[in-house]
């Protein structure tokens, strides 16, 4: 979860000099305060950004407040609202509390009853977003998985965890490496302080300075206000800096920086702020060949680098697969709101046949594909054609030779049963099967079955 130090506060009135005090009051307290005049402007910015509370008028122009706030509720917008009005019935304000509204505030009231009742409203939301996260993360936020591979991550996870040492988090795209930084800062004694994730690839060569190391107000054309950089929002936390051989050259020597010396400093200031923060990164490159090719700094790489951890490919603990599954199956259930459907075993056979060159990324969309597109339950006939073809004629290395000859001979015998028993119609003996056409044509091709075998 992405946190940020300084708790961003809306307020949607119509009277403009009642956001302009507002705004005077919180920002005083270290709140980002946006006001807006309108329902529209005030629902832009709710869509457009996270914030930590609302304070609104009942009585609006447009609508009233409560109807906004029914607004908001009904696009998922769980930010806690205090209602305000100088003309509010009691029915009106009673109103407001039942349906949600943390607390009604009635004009004029003091800067400090403001300020009081906005911090109290911001720890309780606090305080349900970390309930929701130690509930997320009871179910869906630990490594999953008994493989070798995946035990010895766990055991690497809670020793490095205890140290406050920088880590490289390196493997394949789709393996799960911010799982593996937020299970870091999640068992570290930094848990309680902020989360910062940086996608480095995202953000432009142009930003990446004012992003990560904030700017002052005037510092560059559009900056009409100071901004922390995300180095300073985690201060005294964990900032895990995504995909960090995408940055540029002259973005690494700033990290280096902070690295050597512990000290920011922002575009357009002079002075220079200490901050309090573990660097854990993350890559797919090798950036032992990206500092050979000189593209990535070798003084910044051995400062990242002080503990490395990598996370294995799909494919190498393909056993761990049925585990996997099923909790991402629970997740995805919730997720769309749907009842959690079972799975055949030919499918997970299928999957755990398949190289995932996506990892569980790769896993996650094509459970969420079948799962959608499938009806009481999800058989082979919902399997990805690209994966059916992927894996056709595939064996399981594990198998004995006997074993395998085996199980192909009991195949062939029952598919050309069937066959016969449909008169040689693929379509039919398909369905018979609970297979695609497709998948049968590539059985009959692996297994040699020619038509002089089930046509008679």
């Amino acid at each position: 979860m992405t946190t940020t130090a300084r708790p961003v506060v809306l307020v949607l009135d119509d009277e403009k000099n009642i956001c302009k005090a507002i705004e005077l009051a919180l920002g005083q307290e270290g709140m980002d305060v946006v006001t807006a005049l309108d329902v529209s402007s005030a629902l832009r910015t709710l869509h457009g950004r996270i914030v930590d509370a609302v304070i609104v008028d009942i009585r609006l122009g447009e609508i009233d407040g409560l109807s906004f706030f029914k607004r908001m509720q009904a696009d998922g917008i769980t930010a806690p609202a205090i209602f305000i009005s100088g003309n509010a019935t009691l029915t009106e304000a009673a109103q407001a509390v039942k349906i949600g509204g943390y607390d009604f505030l009635e004009k004029p009231f003091s800067s400090e009853k403001l300020i009081t009742t906005v911090r109290r409203c911001l720890d309780m939301s606090k305080l349900r977003t970390q309930l929701a996260l130690i509930e997320s993360q009871s179910s869906s936020g630990e490594i999953v998985g008994q493989s070798g591979a995946i035990r010895k991550l766990v055991v690497d996870i809670a020793r490095v965890a205890k140290s406050n040492a920088n880590v490289l988090i390196t493997g394949e795209s789709g393996v799960g490496k911010e799982l593996v930084a937020n299970s870091i800062h999640a068992h570290s004694e930094r848990a309680e302080q902020a989360f910062v994730k940086v996608n480095c690839s995202a953000i432009p060569d142009s930003l990446i300075e004012s992003e990560l190391f904030g700017h002052e107000r005037g510092a560059f054309t559009g900056a009409t206000a100071s901004k922390k950089g995300l180095f300073e929002v985690a201060h005294r936390g964990v900032i895990f800096l995504d995909e960090i051989a995408d940055l540029s050259v002259s973005a690494q020597a700033k990290i280096l920086r902070v690295l050597q010396n512990g000290e920011i400093q922002k575009i357009g200031s002079e002075t220079v702020t200490k901050v309090d923060v573990r660097v854990v990164s993350g890559t797919h490159k090798d950036l032992k060949k990206e500092v050979t090719e000189q593209r990535f700094r070798e003084d910044l790489f051995y400062r990242l680098n002080v503990v490395p951890m990598r996370v294995p490919a799909l494919r190498e603990r393909i056993e761990d697969l049925p585990e996997l599954i099923a909790v991402l199956m629970r997740q995805l259930s919730k997720k769309n709101n749907l009842k959690e459907k079972p799975i055949d075993e030919e499918v997970v056979a299928e999957l755990q046949r398949y190289a995932w060159p996506g990892n569980v990324r790769e896993l996650q969309n094509v459970l969420e594909r079948m799962s959608v597109m499938s009806g009481e339950r999800i058989t082979v006939l919902d399997v990805p054609e690209e994966i059916l073809s992927a894996t056709d004629g595939v064996e399981e290395r594990h198998d004995s030779s006997a074993l395998r000859t085996f199980r192909d001979r009991s195949e062939r015998d029952f598919i050309i049963a069937t066959l016969k028993r449909n008169k040689g119609n693929i379509s039919q003996s398909a369905s018979d099967l609970g297979v695609r056409r497709t998948y049968l044509h590539k059985r009959l091709s692996v297994l040699k079955i020619g038509k002089k075998e089930y046509f008679l």
